[in-house]
C-alpha cells in the first residue's frame, strides 16, 4: 500500500524523548508530522515498567534543570505532577559508601585525612602541570581529579560502563556527569555550604510523581496521539541520492515523506538506506558500538533501604554499574510499607551478561546487594529482569574521524535530520533532547534560517 504525502509532511522516526520533542515542537510550529514507531509504547529507552503494584524506570532517568526554556517547557505540560528532588547519590569503596558530590565529614571518616592531603596534593600538582591536549578519558580523569581519586572512582566505573578501556575513550563519554568530582568545587562547596551556584547532574533534578513515563506520555499527548503510528517498524527507507523519498512500514506500506527526522540507532538508518550507502560508508559503520543494558529490580518487603537516589559501583567485582531505589524519586514508585532497588547491568550485545538467564541476573544482584549488607536475603518479594538495546553509544576517541565521513554522506540528503542519542552518536541528556527537537524545527519552519 502507497501513502502519498502531504504538503511539506514530516515523517519522525522513533517515538523515544527525541523524536516525540520534535513532534512536540512541530505541533506547536503547526508543521504537519507523524512518528513512526516500532513499539506498542512510546518513550523508547525511556519508560516506567509497573509490576504487582511496584513501578520502576527503565534506567535511573531524572530530567535535569541545565536548559530553563526546556525545564519551562516540561514543567507547563506536567504542573504539578513533577517536582524538585533533592537526594544524594553514594560511592561504594571498599567496603565504605562515599557521598556524591563528595562532602568533607564524609571523605574524612570514610578514607582519612592522609587520602584527603594525597589527593589534594595530586590535583595541585595536576594544575600547575603544563597544559597537555586531553585526548582520552583517562587523561582526562587524571588531569582534573588526580590520580588516585581517577583511579578510585572514575577510571573503573567507566569501563565497567562502556566496556572500554578508559584510555580508548573520549572524555565526551563524560556527558557532564562528573561535575563536582573535582577538588575546587567540592572545597567550594563545602565553604559555601552548598550555596555556590554549582550544578551537578547528582543530587538535584526533576522527577514525576507517577515515573518518569510521564514525560514521554505527556509529550504524546501534546502531539496528538492520532499523529503517533505504534507498532510501525521501519523496514526500509527509500532515497534518490539527494533525499529521502519514502519509507517502508512493516515491510509492505509504502509512505511517501517531504521531510524526515530520524532518531534511529545510527547504524541501524544506515542498514535501512535503499539504495544502501557506499562500501566505504558501510565499512565505517561497522566501527560504531553502542552499550546495552540489563536491568534488574529486586521488590522488597521493607519500608526503605536508604534515603539515596542512586549508588554507584566502580568495583569490577561487582557485575552492576549503579543501583537506585525509585521510592526516593516519588513516594508513589512503591506501596508505602515497601521498597525496591534496581540495578544496572552495562554490556554488550551478545556477551555473557546480554545472555545470561533472567535467574542469574537476579542472583548475580541478590548476591552482591546482601553481602554488602544493603539488604537482606528475607526482605525479598520478587524480581525482574528486562533487557534494553542501544543504551549508549560507545564514543572511543578520535570517533570524529569515523563519524564526519558519514555524516558528510548523509548531508547530501537535503531533507533529513538527526536527533537523539543513536541517531547522534552523541552522549546527550533529557534537556538535551528536548533543545535539539526544538532547534530543528525552528530551522524547518524559518526560512532565514533554512535547514540544519
Amino acid at each position: 500500500m502507497i501513502c502519498r504525502s502531504r504538503d511539506n509532511h514530516l515523517t519522525i522516526l522513533g517515538a523515544g524523548i527525541a523524536g516525540l520533542a520534535a513532534g512536540y515542537y512541530a505541533k506547536k510550529a503547526g508543521f504537519p508530522f507523524t512518528i513512526l514507531e516500532s513499539g506498542n509504547v512510546i518513550g523508547g529507552n525511556c519508560r516506567t515498567i509497573q509490576h504487582n503494584g511496584f513501578s520502576f524506570d527503565t534506567g535511573a532517568h531524572r530530567f535535569h534543570d541545565k536548559d530553563p526554556t526546556q525545564t519551562r517547557e516540561i514543567k507547563s505540560l506536567l504542573g504539578d505532577e513533577i517536582r524538585q528532588i533533592s537526594a544524594p547519590s553514594r560511592i561504594y569503596h571498599d567496603g565504605v559508601f562515599l557521598d556524591f558530590p563528595l562532602s568533607l565529614p564524609n571523605l574524612v571518616r570514610g578514607l582519612g585525612f592522609p587520602f584527603l592531603f594525597k589527593t589534594a596534593f595530586e590535583v595541585l600538582r595536576s594544575r600547575l602541570a603544563p597544559k597537555s591536549r586531553e585526548i582520552n578519558f583517562e587523561e582526562f580523569a587524571y588531569r582534573a581529579y588526580g590520580k588516585t581519586i581517577a583511579e578510585f572512582f572514575l577510571l573503573g566505573y567507566t569501563h565497567k560502563l562502556w566496556g572500554v578501556p578508559p584510555h580508548r575513550l573520549s572524555p565526551a563519554v563524560s556527558g557532564g556527569r562528573l561535575k563536582g568530582l573535582n577538588l575546587a568545587t567540592f572545597l567550594r562547596e563545602q565553604l559555601s555550604n552548598g550555596n555556590n551556584g554549582t550544578k551537578h547532574l547528582d543530587g538535584s533534578f526533576f522527577y514525576p510523581s507517577k515515573g518518569i513515563q510521564s514525560i514521554p506520555d505527556a509529550l504524546g499527548n501534546s502531539c496528538g496521539r492520532d499523529h503517533i503510528r505504534t507498532g510501525s517498524r521501519i523496514t526500509r527507507i527509500f532515497h534518490d541520492a539527494r533525499a529521502i523519498r519514502a519509507v517502508e512500514v512493516n515491510g509492505r506500506d509504502r509512505q511517501e515523506t517531504d521531510r524526515v527526522i530520524s532518531t534511529l540507532p545510527l547504524t541501524t538508518f544506515l542498514g535501512l538506506l535503499d539504495p544502501p550507502p557506499p562500501p566505504e560508508v558501510a565499512c565505517l559503520a561497522k566501527k560504531l558500538k553502542f552499550r546495552d543494558l540489563r536491568i534488574c529490580a529486586l521488590f522488597l518487603n521493607r519500608p526503605s533501604v536508604s534515603k539515596c537516589a542512586s549508588f554507584y559501583f566502580p568495583d569490577p567485582r561487582f557485575p552492576f554499574s549503579r543501583v537506585y531505589e525509585p521510592k526516593n524519586r516519588s513516594a508513589l514508585m512503591a506501596p508505602p510499607d515497601k521498597t525496591a532497588l534496581v540495578a544496572e547491568f552495562p554490556c554488550g550485545c551478545g556477551d555473557t551478561v546480554w545472555k545470561a538467564s533472567d535467574a542469574e541476573i537476579l542472583e548475580m544482584t541478590r548476591s552482591a546487594l546482601i553481602r554488602i549488607g544493603l539488604i537482606r536475603g528475607a526482605d525479598i518479594l520478587d524480581g525482574l529482569v528486562i533487557r534494553l538495546g542501544y543504551a549508549y553509544p560507545v564514543i572511543e576517541r578520535q570517533i570524529e574521524e569515523t563519524i564526519r565521513p558519514i555524516f558528510q554522506y548523509l548531508g547530501r540528503f537535503e531533507n533529513l535530520n538527526f536527533s537523539g542519542r543513536g541517531a547522534c552518536f552523541e552522549y546527550l541528556h533529557m534537556h538535551d533532547l528536548m533543545g535539539r527537537g526544538q532547534k530543528i524545527i525552528d530551522g524547518l519552519v524559518s526560512p532565514e534560517t533554512g535547514r540544519l
